[in-house]
Formats: C-alpha cells, structure tokens, sequence
C-alpha cells in the first residue's frame, strides 16, 4: 500500500427509492443489473458490477447510520456520491490503512466488523480534502465471496 486511495473499487451513491434509481441508471447509464439485498435492518442495497468498478447504491430506513442522511436527494430517482470504496489487500495492509487514517486526523464516524470478523470495515471522514467519505473494506474467509453473485452490466 502506497496511497490511502490503493485498492479503489466502487462508487457508493445514496438513493430515496432504489426501485426508480435502479430504472433511471438504466435508462442515463445502460446500468440495469443489480443484486439487491439488505444491508443491515436499517439500510437496502444495491450493487452492480461495471467493469472493474462495483457501483453501489444504498436506500436507508429508520434508524440507519446519520452519515447518510445530509445524501439523501430530494428526487426518488436521483442519487447522491457519499463514498469511495477501497479494498485492502491483507491483514498488514489493514494495519496501515489504520495507522494512516488516524495520522491523517481523520475521524471515523462508522466502524466494525460483521460475518464473525471476515469482514471488517470503516467510514474515514475525508469530505474536507474530497467531498466524500472514504470506505475501507478488508475481506477474509467466506466473507471474499461476498460479492460474487453481483452481475457485471
């Protein structure tokens, strides 16, 4: 790792509706597969592979995280740019992904792991040197299979 921008793979967006987003992508960007699922209790997503960048559009429900809120788009087909994605490569890759972030100053708002630790992830809050978050995912056993069913447009 050089670069807190190595690994880049996605283009996370927010969306009021993810039905009339899913049908406006298509018809602006040709981008009409998705894999949908629900995230979390409080957040549905959806993902689409186009070429090597995964594009990522999540709908939130009562409860979700505040980091999404000031994205939400006033018009249920639009979305809105919240995040980069950036897969990290290894375990001392994760370490220093850690360690630069917090030399940087940057807060992490969103932090943690899921599917009993294989993946872990964090939110570093970048948006006054980029405008966005920057999301950090660090994937291992059954969770690097996680996106295999995505469909490539």
């Amino acid at each position: 790792m050089t670069t807190l921008f190595d690994g880049f793979y996605q283009m996370g967006f927010v969306a009021r509706d993810l039905d009339r987003a899913i049908e406006a992508l298509g018809r602006s960007h040709g981008v009409t597969r998705f894999r949908r699922r629900m995230a979390s209790e409080t957040m549905e997503s959806a993902h689409a592979w186009i070429g090597a960048t995964m594009i990522e559009l999540i709908a939130l429900r009562p409860g979700a995280p505040d980091i999404y809120a000031a994205y939400v788009p006033d018009d249920p087909a639009a979305i809105r740019l919240h995040h980069h994605g950036f897969r990290v490569a290894d375990a001392a890759a994760w370490e220093e992904v850690n360690r630069r972030i917090a030399e940087a100053g940057f807060a992490t708002p969103m932090k943690g792991a899921a599917m009993e630790g294989q993946l872990r992830y964090l939110y570093a809050d970048t948006r006054a040197a980029t405008g966005i978050y920057s999301e950090y995912v660090y994937l291992t056993g059954k969770a690097t299979t996680l996106y295999d069913d995505v469909p490539c447009n």
